[in-house]
């Protein structure tokens, strides 16, 4: 949409996000001299379409401080739309990743606000399940305001997600939502701890190097308690983030009220009542030059491995003590039974085997491995282009270095694709150009690297890169799908 386009009564000012699901826009509402948000849907499917619809039902219900208004729902042109309160200020992401760790105070009064807008839809039987930073607003009136529940579950209607698998942000998913099992008001209490953490102390709980990695962190729920990052947290903000925290549901609090109830004895009620100076405030200096959210796995496997001052010093002393003493021990030992291999290839790329039990894949021309053992090794050294092999047997002397120069022959036998193509009318494109089979289907291909695509008007295309071996055969199947 451009800037200056009217939808239906509402003037689109500017485009200001954009997500999987829809695109984000400010607009103006002439008739109440508003500005509003529009949610407009992309790329629509049935479960994505009855999602969407879904979340104007379950929010236009909601009147409560901490939850953003929907005021309108809207179909027009043959799009969706849906029209809701417009904030002015800042997402929790962008305050973590600005302002963290947060004081005590101010990370627990936002908490505070969260948890009173998540006991109004728990009331409601709503459970949001995907409770994160991004969907946390404040204003700069110094509003709290929870968004997007578009994946939320109420127990009337849970048809919408059982094909989606486990739905969520894996970051802030709780061991429950993990597994894909059931959920219930403790799921988002366990996002809150989450927050609640990372406002702390600058750090996910559960971090990893991909989805795979967070999940199964979270699922055994193994973290960095949070005052060894930060000592300022208070004890009785430990047991909060440590009971909201817990592995089983069962023993977090039980409902939004009862975290309530905790959170308000963590701030004196002079902070409470000045909340949304504090917020506003906070908004206001946030100072947006330097980024001081850095990278949470390797921040937080630093941290993992951390103890206190005196342990570290007991625990390196020791560790010294054994390295100095292994190395002594090594030593000597190589001297007398250890010695190393160089290994010289012709090809940029090999693979080899030592007394077919060590394997290793090695990047340069030349190479030294070991140390191994004094006396005869084999050697098998293979070129994964050509599919040659080079066999040689080798004697490897103590506190020595043996050299082998590995000789491969050229293979230029090609390889065999045959294809398996749905739709069969589709064409296949080999590196850019088109590609004619046999009636076998079948095509002749030079060893190595090779770019695959398949096309036909209407459908989706499929591309990919594949490295094939000289002198072998391959079935490669392909199924399109339509737009």
């Amino acid at each position: 949409m451009q800037n200056s386009e009217k939808i239906g009564s509402y003037k689109i000012l500017d485009k200001i996000g954009e997500g999987g699901m829809a695109e984000i826009y400010k607009a103006y509402q002439p008739a109440l001299k508003r500005n509003v948000v529009m949610k407009k849907l992309k790329d629509p499917n049935r479960e994505i379409i009855a999602r969407f619809k879904k979340e104007a039902l379950l929010s236009a219900s909601f009147s409560q401080e901490n939850v953003v208004a929907i005021y309108d729902f809207l179909y027009l042109n043959r799009a969706y739309y849906l029209v809701m309160e417009f904030v002015d200020g800042e997402d929790l992401r962008t305050l973590i990743d600005y302002a963290a760790p947060m004081s005590t105070n101010l990370a627990a009064l936002i908490i505070l606000e969260i948890a009173r807008g998540l006991e109004y839809t728990h009331n409601q039987s709503i459970i949001h399940r995907d409770i994160k930073p991004s969907n946390i607003l404040i204003s700069e009136e110094g509003n709290v305001k929870l968004i997007d529940f578009g994946v939320a579950k109420d127990d009337t209607n849970i048809r919408l997600t059982m094909t989606g698998l486990i739905v969520g942000t894996p970051s802030y998913m709780s061991p429950e939502q993990a597994h894909g099992d059931p959920l219930g008001p403790q799921s988002d209490l366990y996002a809150l701890g989450i927050l609640l953490y990372e406002m702390l102390t600058g750090i996910k709980p559960f971090y990893g190097q991909n989805n795979t990695e967070i999940l199964a962190k979270v699922v055994r729920s193994k973290y960095t308690p949070p005052h060894r990052i930060n000592p300022e947290i208070s004890f009785r903000l430990r047991r909060v983030i440590k009971k909201l925290l817990k592995k089983d549901k069962r023993s977090r609090y039980k409902t939004a009220a009862a975290l309530i109830h905790d959170l308000e004895k963590c701030v004196p009620w002079q902070v409470r009542s000045r909340k949304k100076e504090i917020f506003a405030k906070m908004l206001d200096s946030l100072d947006k030059t330097a980024i001081t959210h850095s990278d949470d796995t390797l921040k937080a496997a630093i941290l993992e491995r951390s103890t206190s001052w005196g342990w570290n010093a007991i625990h390196y002393s020791v560790l010294a003590s054994v390295l100095i003493s292994g190395w002594i021990i090594f030593a000597q030992f190589q001297k007398k039974e250890l010695g190393y291999l160089k290994i010289d290839n012709p090809v940029k790329k090999i693979e080899v085997n030592i007394d077919d039990k060590k394997y290793f894949s090695l990047h340069a021309r030349s190479n030294l491995l070991g140390p191994f053992l004094k006396g005869s090794h084999s050697i098998q050294a293979s070129d994964p282009a050509s599919n040659s092999t080079f066999i040689s047997q080798t004697t490897i002397s103590a506190d020595d270095t043996s050299r082998v120069d590995v000789e491969l022959f050229q293979n230029q036998t090609k390889a065999q694709i045959h294809f398996r193509v749905t739709p069969a009318s589709a064409k296949i494109h080999i590196d850019g150009s088109a590609l004619f089979l046999d009636e076998q289907n079948t095509l002749a291909l030079p060893a190595g690297w090779h770019e695959v695509e398949i096309t036909k008007t209407g459908y989706k295309p499929l591309k990919e890169r594949r490295f094939f071996r000289a002198a072998e055969s391959y079935i490669m199947n392909y199924s399109l799908v339509r737009k």
